[in-house]
């Protein structure tokens, strides 16, 4: 009996997670645009995104250096955007640069309070990288194609 209840508490997670055991969302759920300037890279896919943007690699393939430019506390949707780049809380992850910065292997990423600042900022400077929610407000010329 007790097995039985097992099974069917198994199954329900299953049917109400989603049929996702890991619960982990991935970009390609919501409107969000990758964004770059001169980054030698016009496509990407998800996981070298979440490398590029969590410090594991300091040059672009052109050798440009990478700057990362995030969402800070005031974003209205900086909760999303750790979530999806880090599968962590905001304030996780600036723990998380904090402790990269601290180690010497990183310089920090930039914050910025709303999408237009985020674009501006990577439209400014060459090797900068963000996300931002779809809009007709990004250049083509900074989009990036995510590859599924």
């Amino acid at each position: 009996m007790v097995y039985n209840i097992r099974y069917v508490l198994i199954i329900l997670l299953f049917l109400v997670n989603g049929n996702d055991l890991n619960g982990q969302i991935n970009l390609f759920d919501f409107p969000i645009e990758v964004i770059g300037n001169n980054t030698g890279a016009n496509k990407m896919n998800e996981q070298t995104l979440k490398e590029y943007v969590k410090g594991k690699y300091n040059k672009w393939p052109n050798n440009k250096t990478v700057i990362v430019a995030l969402a800070s506390s005031k974003h209205p949707k900086v909760e999303l955007y750790s979530d999806l780049l880090y599968n962590k809380s905001f304030f996780a992850v600036k723990k998380y640069w904090y402790s990269l910065v601290f180690q010497g292997r990183n310089d920090p990423p930039y914050f910025f309070s709303t999408d237009e600042e985020i674009i501006e900022f990577v439209r400014l400077n060459p090797g900068a990288i963000a996300i931002v929610e779809k809009s007709s407000a990004v250049p083509e010329n900074l989009k990036i194609q995510l590859n599924e």
